[in-house]
């Protein structure tokens, strides 16, 4: 007969294994998809075994998932006061804080995840975005350095290490990367895409064309790709097929404004300022503090002798941008016209000073 020592003990064994079935649920629950339902089934599991760090930490996975950031830290906190060396708890508790936009605290848990497992590559990939958005591109290189080192095969972190490069303006390293990439994934997009941006920040624009067609066939639906890629036409002087390409972007996405103004930009250049104005208003429309976009509409009514209105953008560029010089050069130019002498010469005097002349 067992004692009642032995009989607790097989309660708590029971439990337990019972509790790690419900969460093994939650888990699978989760990979279909189905967030809410895995969190009932962990509330469960940690009613079960209130001091299972396993459950908490899956429960904060889910809460996660569901965009319930406050719930899903709470759930991770209690995972590491249950037990301090919980890797998983640190690495997802990392992932939360970055998808919060705190990549400070972020890092510190990635630091933690690894300081416990050091051959975990994707805890080294993750480090690695949160310096990148820190601004931190070589220590983000370094990790994804480490991150290759234990996995080799994993396109991902080559890709952030191009994008990393691209960062300090190592455009040929980036390359470089995103070959890789592109050798272990050729159905990348991304990859594609990201390799045409840095070709054509070294001014091979015909290589960048190529690559942004084959990120278009991988993905049509990328208005990116169509804003860059007509970006690329308007470096060469291909306005029209720029424009064209700026089409497409704003049939997919009709909220960017970078691409309204890019049009713009190309309407202007081939003389066509009203349409240039038109996309310029666009632009403000989206964004009421760009200073550049009324700069340019203010060129544009210059342009077309509408020189009050060109002043009147002027003047809301510099509200904006007070430290511009060539702003104020092109509002001395519109008083000019209207004869507004002494106007002009203050607007010269200023921008002289700010180019320090």
């Amino acid at each position: 007969m067992l004692t009642k020592r032995e009989l607790v003990n097989t309660l708590l064994e029971n439990n337990e294994d019972r509790a790690r079935e419900i969460v093994e649920l939650g888990i699978a629950l989760m990979r279909q998809g189905v967030a809410d339902a895995a969190v009932a089934a962990f509330d469960h599991a940690i009613r079960i075994t209130p001091n299972s760090a396993a459950a908490y930490d899956s429960r904060g996975f889910a809460y996660s998932t569901l965009g319930e950031y406050d719930n899903a830290l709470a759930d991770f906190g209690r995972a590491i006061d249950i037990a301090p060396n919980y890797f998983a708890a640190y690495y997802d508790r990392g992932n939360t804080y970055a998808d919060l936009g705190n990549h400070h605290m972020a890092i510190a848990d990635y630091n933690r995840a690894i300081d416990i497992e050091p051959t975990f590559a994707t805890a080294y990939r993750y480090r690695g975005l949160s310096y990148s958005e820190t601004g931190e591109h070589d220590k983000a290189i370094e990790d994804y350095n480490r991150a290759i080192g234990i996995n080799p095969n994993d396109a991902d972190i080559y890709h952030n290490r191009g994008d990393a490069y691209v960062g300090i303006g190592e455009y040929a390293n980036a390359i470089a990367d995103y070959d890789r990439a592109i050798a272990i994934d050729p159905n990348s997009a991304d990859a594609y895409h990201d390799r045409g941006v840095a070709y054509s920040a070294l001014g091979e624009h015909v290589r960048a064309i190529a690559d942004y067609d084959r990120a278009i066939a991988i993905d049509p639906n990328s208005a990116m790709t169509y804003r860059n890629k007509g970006y690329v036409y308007d470096e060469m002087g291909e306005n029209i097929r720029a424009i064209e390409n700026y089409d497409r972007a704003i049939a997919i996405d009709p909220n960017d404004a970078m691409v309204y103004h890019n049009r713009g930009f190309a309407y202007a250049k081939m003389g066509e300022h009203a349409r240039a104005i038109e996309d310029y208003d666009r632009v403000i429309a989206i964004a009421p503090n760009d200073a550049e976009a009324y700069h340019d509409r203010g060129v544009a009514y210059s342009t077309l002798g509408e020189y009050a209105k060109a002043i009147a953008d002027y003047d809301r560029a510099i509200a904006i941008d007070p430290n511009d010089a060539e702003i104020y050069n092109n509002r001395a130019s519109a008083h000019d016209d209207l004869g507004n002498t002494a106007q002009a010469q203050a607007d010269r005097q200023k921008a002289r000073e700010l180019s320090g002349v």
